[in-house]
């Protein structure tokens, strides 16, 4: 992946300060070894139903990159509390926030006073939780949006694709 971006940013104009990377399950946890292995390629990050290593030693960042994972409390193939796919283990969508704002070195616990949101229009109501950290390096954010009952390929409304767009959009490199 990241011999791809190289390849897209020699034949097209692209913003270095702005590449993004969007993932679902599998996807999801590529787009956290990239941002593990590339963070000087990489602004941020948006994960659905991924994780990040159970063992944080495997990743080294070189420099912050913004995190959001948006996961269902009720999945059942990348479970919200953790689990294992074969023998690896993999820690709990809040484990996985936790362990980036180290990285990102923010300043605050994760904060969960803010409004909640509707995202899947299956589920009644603004079922999705944010929980927010603040004052990480260089500008970036960590946040975890927990989709309560929600699961592993949530029937989003269309708020959804804005919204995810919204915090990468506001997350470029410094």
């Amino acid at each position: 992946l990241s011999s791809v971006i190289k390849q897209i940013q020699a034949r097209y104009s692209v913003d270095p300060k702005r590449i993004f990377l969007f993932g679902h399950s599998n996807g999801a946890f590529m787009s956290y070894r990239m941002a593990c292995d590339h963070a000087d390629q990489i602004a941020a990050i948006a994960s659905l139903a991924g994780a990040m290593y159970q063992d944080v030693s495997k990743c080294q960042p070189s420099g912050p990159v913004s995190v959001l994972e948006i996961h269902g409390t009720g999945d059942t193939v990348i479970p919200y509390a953790g689990g294992f796919i074969g023998v690896n283990a993999f820690p709990s969508a809040k484990a996985s926030v936790s362990d980036w704002a180290t990285f990102d070195g923010c300043a605050t616990p994760g904060d969960g006073s803010g409004a909640p949101l509707d995202l899947d229009a299956t589920l009644f109501g603004s079922e999705t939780t944010v929980l927010d950290y603040e004052g990480c390096k260089s500008g970036s954010a960590v946040a975890l949006w927990s989709i309560q009952f929600g699961l592993h390929v949530p029937t989003f409304n269309p708020s959804f694709i804005p919204a995810v767009l919204d915090f990468l959009y506001a997350h470029p490199k410094p």
